[in-house]
């Protein structure tokens, strides 16, 4: 079970250095955003912030010299529109509040073959403020999360194990990311078929290739 939460849990790496920063209210601008200024910041995050939040984002935006009317047009480069949301970030207490935080998670989770719903994404970000991280986001999965699936159950995944027990390590990277998320079919990928208990997943095709 803690493999499969480690597996939600990777998919956005560059989402826990933000986490780990969030919090901090260190020279806060001691004025109310103007209208403008309220606009780009609720353009920004997706959501009406209270009040010092939002003195809080908009010290991020004076401190990155970023236009409020370019957050609101739409016209930020990537580099700027990622550290806007980092400094957003950091002002927000709750992270699953921020639309942008939220999709970029689903994202992530959707690049190493994991589906979640909004409300899903919502819970796992909240399930890693939890003292137990990894049972508070298997409770976010619900029914999704089965140990018992395995070998004889998917025909498809059935062929991907035996391509990977014959020795083709991408197709253990391939049952992994296919598997369900706490079966036996995602244990038996992500060990490169049982032969690199340590493996986080997706690792077989570069460690034994």
């Amino acid at each position: 079970m803690a493999n499969a939460a480690m597996k939600t849990r990777s998919c956005l790496i560059a989402g826990a250095i933000v986490i780990a920063g969030c919090g901090g209210d260190d020279g806060v601008v001691d004025r109310d955003p103007t209208d403008e200024e309220a606009l780009a910041i609720t353009a920004l995050v997706g959501v009406d912030l209270p009040i010092n939040e939002q003195r809080c984002v908009l010290q991020g935006i004076v401190d990155l010299q970023i236009s409020p009317q370019q957050i609101v047009d739409g016209t930020l480069s990537v580099d700027a529109d990622g550290a806007m949301l980092a400094a957003a970030a950091e002002c927000v207490d709750d992270l699953a509040s921020l639309e942008p935080f939220v999709q970029s998670f689903i994202d992530g989770a959707a690049e190493s073959g994991t589906v979640l719903s909004v409300e899903e994404a919502q819970c796992s970000i909240r399930a890693l403020e939890s003292n137990d991280q990894e049972a508070a986001i298997l409770d976010c999965l619900g029914d999704r999360v089965s140990e018992d699936e395995g070998y004889g159950d998917d025909l498809v995944l059935d062929l991907l194990w035996d391509q990977c027990a014959g020795g083709n390590p991408q197709a253990c990277d391939e049952l992994y990311r296919n598997a369900p998320i706490g079966s036996r079919y995602e244990t038996y990928g992500r060990t490169c078929g049982d032969l690199l208990p340590d493996s986080r997943g997706l690792e077989c095709f570069a460690q034994m290739d």
